[in-house]
């Protein structure tokens, strides 16, 4: 991955977005489909209170996602993010950044 450059030649830290995949968000864990094997960045956003995991199978002990909130993860290619709600059925959105 090539970083864009500014006008004086310095690497500019911006990633752009890839594939974006949105899921439900409910009572029982859901998984997205498995990130591209070459991403190593994901941006996630909810629209309710969540619970994640990198791998399949969240429950409510995982980590917590405030609902309207963003949060970029480094991750390894071909990860699985799953999700289970805190209180309230939604959507969660994962974006591969490139």
């Amino acid at each position: 991955m090539t970083m864009p450059m500014d006008e004086t030649g310095y690497a500019i830290p911006a990633l752009r977005p890839g594939t974006t995949q949105k899921v439900n968000i409910t009572s029982t864990a859901t998984s997205a489909a498995a990130v591209a094997a070459t991403t190593q960045v994901v941006r996630i956003k909810a629209t309710v209170d969540c619970h994640i995991k990198f791998a399949a199978g969240a429950t409510t002990g995982d980590m917590l996602l405030s609902g309207g909130e963003t949060e970029y993860f480094a991750i390894l290619g071909g990860t699985v993010i799953s999700n289970i709600r805190a209180s309230a059925d939604g959507s969660l959105f994962i974006t591969e950044m490139v």
